[in-house]
């Protein structure tokens, strides 16, 4: 989501001074209005490292977007689409969100469990797949393997107690609020559409139930937080199964980060 200009603090952009410092790509690059996925991250993600490479400097891919790295290291696959059905699943997913999940448990339980059932994009896309080709989009991942690398990387993943985690996380919360979140989703509905695709993010949606009257500010305050947490789980089982991830406390062995990286970086040598 941090590709959307002006949706600033609920992405937890790095601030002005962070980015002054270190250069930071592929952050508000599209309008809150223009189509994003994972293929334009690919292509996208691919030109900022042949830039920083050609400056002689270290790209790292720093995310919790698990399949947009994925497309980054070993690309994509490309499977079938079609715009009448799709519409036609929109417009299911619309009446029963939850009918609509529970149809893709049954046929791509894995995926399914990837994913929330509030994710239409998501549910909607595997779907198609399934009724178009009669493979999951488990089964297509499979077939491609996602077996070569386009790069020589190293992969950290950061680990936390999850007690310590969700901490982090409720407090993390409470500082977007304090920073003036209601202000800015106030400031993008004046501009946009409720329906584009970065307010169905988590905590942005939260906030327009309850600028509607759906949900009080405790309960709207409680869910994102609930959310968030939900979300960090999933990430954390994603990268997980990702390939050759090294798994480190931060930051109580930031050091011996340091030193493997460097490790890595003497075998280019």
């Amino acid at each position: 989501m941090q590709v959307y200009k002006y949706f600033d603090i609920g992405t937890a952009k790095p601030d002005s001074l962070i980015r002054k410092e270190i250069p930071h790509h592929l952050i508000d690059v599209v309008e809150p209005f223009e189509i994003f996925n994972a293929a334009l991250y690919k292509e996208m993600a691919e030109d900022a490292i042949d830039y920083i490479c050609s400056h002689e400097r270290l790209p790292i891919i720093v995310g919790g977007t698990g399949l947009y790295v994925r497309a980054a290291l070993y690309g994509l696959f490309e499977v079938p689409g079609d715009g009448s059905l799709r519409q036609v699943l929109k417009n299911d997913f619309k009446m029963d969100p939850l009918k609509s999940y529970e149809t893709l448990k049954k046929v791509d339980p894995a995926y399914a469990m990837k994913i929330s059932f509030r994710d239409g994009i998501r549910v909607i896309r595997a779907l198609e797949v399934f009724y178009l080709t009669g493979n999951s989009m488990s089964e297509w991942a499979n077939i491609h393997g996602f077996k070569e690398t386009h790069y020589r990387v190293y992969t950290i993943g950061l680990n936390k107690p999850r007690n310590i985690l969700y901490e982090k996380i409720n407090h993390r919360v409470d500082q977007m609020l304090e920073r003036g979140w209601l202000e800015e989703v106030k400031n993008l509905i004046a501009r946009y559409p409720e329906d584009l695709k970065p307010f169905s993010s988590i905590g942005y949606r939260e906030i327009l139930l309850y600028f509607k009257g759906a949900i009080g500010y405790e309960d709207m305050v409680k869910d994102i937080k609930k959310f968030t947490r939900n979300y960090a789980k999933r990430q954390i089982t994603w990268f997980i199964r990702e390939k050759n991830t090294v798994w480190y406390e931060y930051p109580e062995v930031r050091d011996k980060i340091v030193s493997d990286v460097a490790g890595f970086l003497n075998t280019w040598n």
